[in-house]
């Protein structure tokens, strides 16, 4: 027969305080760590700034933008079409008319005046004209009123030259004109309104002056 080996060594029983002590440390142990996690989040937060976040981009930040207004309303054009062929016809001798007018720079003048003037277009001239006081002249001055009082002296010689700023003188013109104190007079002829004129009569117009 076995012996009964629990009654003869019997366990010797916990201590009841151990339980106690462990679950004590366990605790302290869980409370250090929470609070540790704690002061770390508060430690972070307040060194993260709005300005420190970067914000993901929208899709029109995206696109690239283009450097030119956007389009507003879009205003109504005209075309200019011409002249209706009708006007051209009705125009054509009128228009002739002025052109040849155009040509020519022809005039007499009475009054207190003196000297001479040579123009070999409107940047080639030269010359001595003096108004005692005025002179009055009549006669063709291009497409102005045919009378004309003329008070601005003229002197000197190209590119100093002074011209009368009485007269309105043609870029290519060639003209000669005397003064004998009382009586005066002036001729000349415009190259470039010459080639005008002959454009016209072939619906050309240079100078740009077809009404």
């Amino acid at each position: 027969m076995l012996p009964n080996l629990s009654q003869n060594n019997p366990l010797p029983p916990s201590p009841p305080g151990a339980i106690f002590i462990f679950m004590k440390t366990l605790r302290k142990t869980i409370l250090s760590l929470t609070g540790a996690i704690a002061l770390n989040l508060s430690l972070f937060s307040t060194c993260v700034t709005a300005q420190d976040l970067e914000i993901a981009p929208t899709i029109p930040d995206l696109v690239p933008a283009s450097p030119k207004e956007a389009w507003r309303d879009l205003a109504t054009v005209e075309i200019n079409e011409g002249t209706p062929w009708w006007a051209e016809v009705l125009l054509y001798i009128p228009n002739r008319v002025l052109d040849l007018i155009d040509v020519f720079r022809v005039d007499v003048g009475v009054g207190a005046s003196v000297g001479g003037v040579v123009r070999v277009t409107k940047y080639v001239q030269g010359g001595y004209r003096q108004m005692l006081p005025v002179s009055l002249r009549v006669g063709d001055f291009g497409r102005q009123f045919p009378v004309l009082v003329e008070s601005s002296n003229e002197i000197g010689i190209s590119p100093a030259f002074k011209q009368s700023a009485d007269r309105d003188v043609c870029e290519a013109e060639l003209g000669l004109g005397l003064d004998l104190f009382l009586l005066g007079g002036y001729g000349g002829l415009c190259l470039d309104e010459v080639a005008d004129f002959v454009g016209g009569i072939f619906l050309v117009d240079l100078k740009g002056d077809d009404l």
